[in-house]
């Protein structure tokens, strides 16, 4: 890319189109908002001397920009009500400090910009508008000295909550969280569930953009979003058009329902199994049958023992009774069809109690997904051009 070329699209637009939906929304949020705000101003203004313009009316315009960013850009957090309400009201109280103090108008222009930002820094309330307020009084410096600090109160501090509680309201209203900062107990502590994604907890969101100099243009749970966003669109593309009929087993080695649990360990000892899917002489699915589940079957605690006759002389039958593969199986188990995503299976492997997803065809069992099967898929999928082990190498 040429020199010039590079500097006309540094010079473009940073951001996407809204939609035409959400630029509808928050113009109508911010003009309903600064009206109300308007009127308010207009009924609490201070009976000022009538030459030299009305700081009350130049509120308005450091409060539009206010709007913008509580009806626009709800998630910033340059928007949020402790910014907004503590970055107007301290840099109007060192506004009117400095028309108290310094006589020379262009030295106090200078110093209410430089000592807002560095107050509202300070404070953890950096809100760009806020600025311009300490400007305003400035300007309107012969007017707002006879009203002395409770300007910042009322109205600078009055018609900033007034319009962030329109913004609560009509954000929630109209589908957007606001104030979407959150108490640090309530954050979230990661990006997402443990599994094959890793977990990133808040403080190190917040390390990453503090490092980056980013803290002030996005907060940690928008980062948080973002980066699940990002996990869910990699793994598409990584595992896109993959489905269960690719990566299946179809040739599975099964158990019909009242085979005795020990020719169902034979069964996974012999063909060094994890998981044997239970069918019915017809083919249909019945349950999984794990080494898990045969040792809890093994390891349950004794019952007391009765002392009836009947029950002693009964005792050796009843011990002798072995119990069958539908008395040990899981019923209940994720199973998908041929057509099934393969993120989906990978949720289902990774929440831990499923050792492997019957691939069922209307209820009969045409091919098994284990985790052998989806570790070959991964590696496949991650390292396409990589020839297969030699066995026994």
């Amino acid at each position: 890319m040429k020199r010039w070329q590079r500097v006309l699209r540094s010079l473009g637009p940073s951001i996407g189109r809204p939609r035409t939906k959400e630029m509808l929304r928050a113009c109508i949020g911010a003009g309903v908002g600064l009206t109300l705000c308007i009127f308010l101003v207009r009924v609490t203004r201070a009976p000022f001397l009538p030459e030299g313009p009305d700081p009350t009316l130049l509120l308005i315009a450091p409060l539009g920009a206010t709007a913008m960013l509580a009806f626009a850009v709800p998630s910033s957090p340059l928007a949020q009500p402790w910014a907004a309400m503590v970055g107007n009201t301290v840099s109007a109280l060192i506004g009117v400090a400095l028309v108290m103090t310094v006589t020379e108008p262009w030295l106090a222009i200078g110093l209410s910009v430089t000592l807002a930002m560095g107050a509202m820094m300070l404070l953890r309330a950096t809100h760009p508008p806020a600025a311009g307020v300490a400007l305003g009084v400035v300007l309107t410096a012969d007017v707002v000295r006879e009203v002395g600090f409770s300007y910042a109160f009322s109205p600078v501090l009055l018609d900033t909550c007034l319009l962030l509680l329109v913004a609560v309201v009509y954000n929630r209203l109209t589908g957007r969280v606001y104030p979407f900062r959150q108490p640090e107990e309530q954050a979230p502590t990661q990006v997402t569930q443990p599994g094959l994604q890793p977990a990133i907890e808040a403080r190190e969101l917040t390390q990453i953009l503090q490092d980056l100099r980013l803290d002030a243009n996005i907060g940690p749970a928008d980062l948080a979003r973002l980066i699940d966003a990002a996990h869910g669109i990699a793994a598409e593309h990584l595992f896109s058009g993959v489905v269960s009929r690719q990566v299946m087993t179809r040739d599975v080695v099964t158990t019909p329902p009242q085979m005795p649990v020990s020719q169902v360990a034979a069964l996974i000892r012999q063909h060094k199994l994890r998981t044997l899917p239970v069918i019915d002489q017809d083919g249909m699915f019945q349950g999984l049958v794990s080494a898990f589940d045969l040792v809890r079957s093994w390891d349950k605690p004794p019952k007391a023992v009765k002392t009836g006759v009947l029950t002693r002389l009964l005792r050796p039958s009843q011990d002798a009774v072995e119990p069958v593969a539908a008395d040990v199986m899981e019923k209940t188990v994720g199973t998908a069809t041929e057509t099934t995503p393969l993120g989906v299976l990978i949720d289902l492997l990774a929440e831990g109690g499923q050792q492997a997803v019957p691939v069922l065809d209307q209820g009969r069992l045409v091919g098994l997904v284990s985790r052998a099967d989806l570790i070959a898929a991964l590696a496949k999928a991650q390292y396409p051009q990589r020839k297969p082990a030699i066995a026994g190498a």
